[in-house]
């Protein structure tokens, strides 16, 4: 495994850019550490250059502005700090050509397996994410991440963690714009992180999920401290939805 900005990186992910805002008070500064190499050390294994690419592609994609992402900030307002914090961790795993969703479900479980493990270096487990880049699958199977995602997302919202498909033919789309396709990447990947509160905007539509959801974030709505009214809507409307007592 590599970690950003000591030797090599939810994002905070389901996190494509639907998955990817939070209100400011989720995402702490986290000081530079200037005292650590911005260099990539990967181990001998693993492909410098898919790794690389990947990174690059959240750099300059999930950690800037896009017109069409449907509010202001980036992409992903979680990974610029996760990278300062050197809590975005990445790693390589090889499928093989024909994987099945059975294949993409036991790499997650692996991946929660080491998600669970690992030592992290900031305590802020909203920015706590393990990437993984994922080799062997040719271009016109990248799409068996898209078929395991929702066969897996139910243990993974009752564990309370979230997982984001990225591909480059990837059809998931913003939260706020259900035109722009955010989750496809320059090569194909999956994102592991804790739920957190933004995450309304994926779980109201489903009584298991939501039900989750509120039993983790409940409290902060029954305060009225919610900066975003639209949060407050999906919380409000699901809460009626499935008979739900806020």
């Amino acid at each position: 495994m590599v970690q950003h900005g000591e030797k090599p990186c939810a994002f905070q992910g389901e996190d494509r850019s639907e998955n990817t805002f939070s209100p400011p008070e989720e995402i702490p500064p986290v000081p530079r550490q200037a005292d650590r190499s911005p260099e990539f050390d990967c181990p001998a294994t693993a492909p410098a250059d898919q790794i690389t690419t990947a990174l690059d592609w959240m750099k300059s994609f999930l950690t800037t502005p896009h017109p069409d992402i449907g509010r202001k900030g980036a992409v992903c307002p979680f990974v610029e700090p996760a990278m300062r914090g050197r809590t975005l961790h990445i790693q390589h795993r090889r499928l093989p050509p024909d994987a099945a969703p059975a294949h993409i479900s036991a790499l997650v479980e692996d991946m929660v397996h080491t998600f669970a493990t690992a030592r992290w270096n900031h305590p802020n487990k909203t920015l706590h994410a393990l990437v993984t880049v994922i080799d062997g699958l040719p271009p016109h199977r990248t799409t068996v991440l898209d078929d395991a995602h929702p066969l897996i997302k139910p243990s993974l919202v009752r564990r309370r963690l979230m997982l984001g498909q990225f591909h480059p033919t990837c059809p998931e789309t913003a939260a706020r714009n259900p035109d722009f396709p955010v989750s496809q990447s320059p090569v194909p990947l999956l994102a592991l992180r804790h739920m957190a509160f933004h995450d309304i905007l994926f779980l109201h539509h489903d009584p298991a999920y939501f039900t989750a959801y509120a039993q983790t974030y409940g409290h902060r709505y029954r305060r009225s401290t919610i900066p975003d009214p639209h949060f407050t809507d999906l919380y409000t409307r699901a809460c009626r939805t499935w008979d739900i007592t806020p």
